[in-house]
């Protein structure tokens, strides 16, 4: 039977380590840094910011911490070890895919392509199934974080297409730093029986490949490291949480089916070549395939034919307190009829301290009453793009990015 509660109990032991090592915070100070600058963009296009920089550390050292607690325990359960997965490798090779693109920084690419030289080639010398099984976990850690990620991570902006039109959309960006607790195989004399957690029959899911000392055996450790995880994406043509679980759920999709071949990959050697392409091409069709649906797709968040849509709301403001939401249509605020920017204006303008707000939500019309906050006349709602925004990014159609880079390399 394996031993679920003592493995549990010695991964939490080992992740608060983590909390003393420098190179923890240091990721979370960088993953800060990326949130303000994300910050100081949303204050040059809106004037205002749509969440709290502070809860965004806080939540991403959580989610991270919790991220890390489940990647560890699978990685246990499989048996993966850091003796022969070729780090000193990967690190490197995926550094130097960053200066092709920089979502390139992403396991699943150095790792894949190292596991195919060595199938291949025969160098590196790495175990080819347990870094599959390193990459395929990692990313359904990462499909389950995506999932559970909150508002937080959701920060409007206007775009413009390549057909020349300025809509709203979200950019949805997540950093989280993550502890793991790796196992370490160590060669020890045969007679020497130091205190083990005795595992079950059946593990390790994939072995370690490599052959003790003469008079010696493995035994394992369990060691402390310093990972991060990133997901970046936009949502154009759907809400952001809905288009959150998409992503969620086709990334799970392709780690649970890396997962399964890595694990097959350990008993049929054959088989290896399969998973280790659909490592980098897998994960590279997924982008490429939900790019695609948000750049070619009908946009969402535009004008509608009466009323004014909701992109957000700003931090601290009535409009957040009585729940207003993304998609949400105003038609009427204190008894005027509201179909554009400025008509909403004029009836801030002229509103009572206190007032009714009639919206649409979801096909349903609800009413509310809300008030403006003591010294200030305004709602705290960011609208969708009327098509005279002075700021906005420019969305673009990405093909295959190393099939650009090629490109751009040829015209120089």
């Amino acid at each position: 039977m394996f031993p679920w509660q003592q493995i549990l109990e010695l991964i939490l032991s080992r992740t608060l380590a983590v909390y003393f090592e420098p190179a923890f915070w240091i990721i979370l100070a960088f993953i800060g840094m990326q949130y303000w600058q994300a910050k100081r963009s949303q204050q040059k296009m809106f004037g205002a910011n749509v969440y709290s920089l502070r809860h965004q550390i806080v939540l991403a050292g959580f989610y991270g911490t919790l991220g890390g607690v489940l990647a560890s325990f699978l990685l246990t359960i499989v048996g993966v070890t850091l003796n022969n997965l070729g780090f000193n490798y990967i690190w490197p090779l995926a550094l130097l895919l960053t200066f092709i693109n920089t979502r390139f920084l992403c396991f699943a690419y150095a790792g894949g392509i190292v596991a195919v030289s060595s199938i291949l080639f025969g160098w590196p010398n790495v175990n080819v199934p347990q870094v599959l099984a390193l990459v395929a976990i990692l990313h359904v850690t990462e499909s389950l974080l995506i999932a559970i990620g909150g508002r937080y991570s959701a920060l409007p902006l206007f775009i413009k297409r390549q057909n020349g039109q300025v809509v709203g959309a979200f950019t949805l960006q997540n950093f989280w730093p993550m502890p793991l607790v790796l196992l370490v195989a160590a060669a020890v004399p045969i007679g020497d029986n130091p205190v083990a957690v005795k595992m079950a029959d059946w593990w390790p899911m994939i072995p370690l490949a490599m052959d003790p000392p003469e008079g010696q055996k493995w035994i394992y450790a369990m060691m402390p490291v310093v990972a991060a995880l990133g997901y970046t994406d936009m949502a154009v043509t759907s809400l952001p949480h809905k288009r959150r679980l998409e992503s969620a759920l086709h990334l799970g999709i392709y780690s649970i089916v890396l997962l399964v071949l890595a694990l097959l990959s350990a008993k049929y050697t054959w088989l290896q070549i399969i998973p280790a392409l659909i490592c980098p091409l897998g994960h590279e069709l997924l982008i490429q395939m939900d790019n695609r649906r948000e750049t070619e797709g009908e946009p969402l968040f535009v004008p509608p034919a009466n009323g004014v849509m909701v992109l957000d709301t700003v931090l601290d403001t009535p409009a957040r307190k009585i729940g207003l939401k993304t998609g949400d249509i105003i038609y009427s605020l204190a008894g005027m009829n509201v179909n554009c920017g400025s008509d909403l204006a004029e009836a801030i303008a002229f509103a009572p301290p206190e007032f009714n707000i009639a919206y649409e939500r979801e096909g349903k019309r609800q009413q509310r009453m809300m008030k403006f906050l003591k010294g200030e006349r305004r709602l705290g709602i960011i609208l969708v793009p009327e098509g005279h925004e002075e700021y906005y990014a420019v969305m673009s159609t990405e093909n295959f990015a190393i099939v650009d880079w090629f490109k751009r390399f040829k015209k120089k």
